[in-house]
């Protein structure tokens, strides 16, 4: 089974313009995503999918291997972009705002597909820890079944109506948003619509659900950190030094 990583890149963000190519330690921050993603053992290689030349140069420039894209409006889009245009049976999808990125968590992702022929998608799951991020709409959260299938992706507080006490003893978890794919899954949900629930929860995993695709979701102990503003910056750096 070959294995691909691929980061998606794009230079226009409404909320941190031109984020790849930050400066992080002398480094712009592609690089450094490339760099952790390359040292996971699941992956075979690792490309840059990016439509924009400032990013396909600088990471030409540090030796990484890159694909120039059409304009997507997705992540997942340029993802399926490469992974039709390269050979591969399975595909990660790296986000491209993750510098401290732990290899890891790459291999722990695409572990299912070794094991279980059933396995179309895989993605990543942490313990919530404390009730304000159980309620919190920004933090996705995921309810699995007893074979660590998916069974529902929400913004909302899932399960519903639970109190501080079973939120103690019980496990609620938040999704990590990295995935794994078959390829054939992945080139045929880059030809599906939208889904309802997608749509609703703003969630694009939904739509495999939505179309009989089950998710495995891999539990993990390692963090993302990711670079969503400028402000972030200074908490990257904090941990970097």
């Amino acid at each position: 089974m070959k294995t691909v990583g691929v980061i998606p890149a794009r230079y226009a963000s409404s909320r941190f313009e031109g984020k790849p190519l930050v400066d992080i330690r002398g480094k712009p921050m592609i690089q450094h995503v490339y760099e952790r993603a390359s040292r996971a053992k699941a992956m075979d290689a690792t490309v840059v999918a990016t439509d924009d030349s400032r990013i396909y140069d600088a990471v030409k420039g540090f030796g990484g291997d890159v694909i120039m894209t059409p304009e997507f409006p997705t992540g997942t889009d340029r993802v399926a972009y490469v992974a039709q245009r390269v050979e591969c049976d399975v595909v990660a999808n790296i986000q491209g705002d993750e510098p401290l990125l732990e290899p890891a968590l790459p291999d722990q992702m695409i572990e299912p597909f070794n094991v279980d022929p059933r396995v179309q998608v895989s993605t990543l799951k942490q313990r919530v820890d404390n009730e304000a991020d159980f309620r919190d709409c920004n933090i996705v959260k995921v309810v699995t079944d007893l074979e660590g299938f998916a069974l529902y992706f929400s913004r909302a507080s899932v399960p519903g109506n639970l109190s501080g006490e079973w939120i103690e003893a019980n496990p609620i978890y938040r999704h990590v948003g990295l995935y794994a794919y078959r390829k054939e899954c992945l080139l045929a949900f880059t030809t599906w619509e939208r889904a309802p629930y997608e749509s609703s929860e703003g969630l694009e995993q939904l739509r495999f659900m939505e179309h009989g695709v089950r998710i495995r979701v891999v539990e993990t102990e390692h963090r993302l950190i990711g670079v969503d503003v400028p402000a972030d910056l200074e908490r990257v750096l904090a941990i970097m030094e």
